[in-house]
């Protein structure tokens, strides 16, 4: 089953919300909020070895993509980013240095579109890096 094709079947699987305005598929869900207008959310999950090499690229540059990616969707809705929280499952070896790099990856591109990081979770294993970004923006 392909991307899109999941993407269909989630749909379908999805009973309709009165505060979900816009559903899965597009780049964000846009969801109402009791008195305030409505909100965009989106997320997406980046692993090491599928979308993007961490050896080659280095960590602050993952971080940037990581939240770009999140922002990108935002600006394609046609919203502003108000926040982000980032969620990372860190490799057992690389440790502390490797998060550093990678938040300053995420800060830097997150600070020039005026996007507080306000959250997040982190975990390791003895997998590779994998991060995930969400974003909240307004319409």
């Amino acid at each position: 089953m392909g991307e899109f094709s999941y993407i269909d079947w989630l749909r379908q699987q999805t009973p309709p919300a009165p505060r979900v305005l816009l559903g899965p598929g597009d780049d964000a869900a846009v969801v109402a909020w009791a008195g305030a207008p409505p909100m965009l959310v989106t997320t997406d999950v980046l692993m090491d070895g599928t979308d993007f090499l961490l050896n080659e690229i280095g960590p602050e540059r993952v971080g940037r993509k990581a939240m770009a990616v999140n922002l990108s969707d935002i600006a394609a809705m046609a919203g502003r980013s108000v926040a982000a929280l980032v969620g990372v499952v860190l490799p057992k070896t690389g440790g502390r240095p490797l998060a550093e790099g990678l938040y300053r990856g995420l800060r830097a591109l997150a600070d020039e579109f005026d996007t507080p990081i306000v959250g997040g979770d982190t975990n390791s294993w003895d997998g590779a890096l994998v991060v995930s970004v969400t974003v909240i923006g307004e319409v």
